[in-house]
């Protein structure tokens, strides 16, 4: 398969990355990554702008610059003369997202005074640990968050559930006074610890739980929630876990679930198999929407394996993971994931690069 302005068969060298990474690459995964490095060189935003996992989008390049089309140098991944000639007129990645929204279709003008306070709050957040996979969302990201689900009638009067909440949505919604109930459900002590402090600062009731995912949910909180949150690792098993527990505390169906799945992590092929994971559960997809998220760079880069798998050893100097908001709402007969997976590592798979 060759490009119309592009004379070289992105067919053969997507078969080739797939062979090597162990991970299903498209010709238009090649093609998105080659019109990438026309617009930049710098490895992090190559990565941002190709949308497919790190260790194929560098094992690509790899490839690239075997075939002469590609070089690498401290400035960065640059098309060599000759790749420029075989790439032709291929189109460069253009963001033209809207820039007030990023791209979200929503807005926060409603919001002014919350976005104020949690601006304020959530300077004084715990760091991400490596250890529990933590990366947080930018705190204007969590805001859209809220305002997303707000619209859709999913926090005005509800009981929400929070799995995992290194990203304080939890604290934005108690801030709003909008639901009738919170409660988070997270791993990490110092984090919970964190809303607990904030909530009675700031005179709201936020109840929580130091709780890891891979075990069942307490049966207390089985179907008596109206919406949920959660933003799992990218692992088929780990999304299971936490999207899974959060489908069992729904109340009825009509209610609503909210989740993060990024391409950084996650190949079309790990996508389709989440869906039908997911829809065996009776639930129906409503919004995806791309690029919602955008994450804060996590401090721990050099001891994840996208540092090692990559040419250049260069610290991002902007935000560059990104993954995109899911949206669902269940059916008669929902049911969700009661299975204990112990203590078995459910974070790593061979898309993984950020563990």
């Amino acid at each position: 398969m060759k490009h119309p302005g592009c004379s070289m068969d992105l067919k053969q060298v997507a078969s080739e990355v797939s062979k090597k990474s162990k991970i299903k690459v498209s010709p238009k995964d090649i093609e998105r990554l080659l019109g990438a490095i026309r617009k930049s060189s710098d490895p992090w935003d190559i990565i941002d702008k190709s949308d497919f996992p790190v260790p194929a989008v560098f094992q690509s390049i790899g490839i690239l610059k075997e075939l002469g089309l590609v070089s690498v140098s401290k400035k960065g991944f640059k098309l060599t003369s000759h790749g420029k000639d075989i790439v032709g007129e291929l189109h460069p990645v253009e963001d033209i997202s809207c820039s007030s929204c990023g791209g979200r279709g929503i807005s926060l003008e409603g919001f002014s005074d919350i976005k104020e306070k949690f601006l304020k709050i959530q300077k004084r957040r715990p760091k991400p640990l490596r250890k529990f996979d933590q990366g947080y969302v930018t705190p204007i990201t969590t805001l859209f968050r809220f305002a997303l689900a707000f619209e859709r009638g999913d926090i005005v009067g509800k009981d929400i559930m929070i799995l995992g909440d290194d990203d304080l949505i939890s604290i934005v919604l108690g801030l709003s006074s909008l639901p009738n109930k919170i409660t988070v459900v997270e791993i990490d002590k110092r984090i919970t610890d964190f809303i607990e402090y904030v909530g009675v600062r700031e005179g709201f009731k936020i109840d929580v739980q130091t709780f890891d995912l891979r075990h069942p949910i307490p049966k207390g909180y089985t179907k008596e929630y109206d919406t949920f949150f959660t933003d799992p690792p990218e692992t088929l098993d780990a999304a299971d876990a936490f999207i899974g527990r959060g489908i069992t505390t729904l109340r009825e169906p009509g209610s609503a679930g909210y989740f993060g799945f990024t391409r950084r992590e996650a190949s079309l092929t790990k996508w389709h198999d989440l869906q039908k994971l997911l829809l065996k559960y009776k639930i129906v997809f409503t919004d995806i929407i791309h690029n919602f998220s955008e994450y804060i760079n996590w401090g721990y880069e050099e001891a994840t394996k996208a540092w090692r798998l990559s040419p250049l050893k260069i610290r991002p100097r902007k935000n560059w993971y990104r993954s995109a908001l899911y949206r669902f709402e269940t059916l008669d007969g929902f049911r969700g994931n009661k299975k204990n997976y112990g203590r078995r590592n459910i974070y790593e798979d061979q898309e993984s690069s950020t563990t």
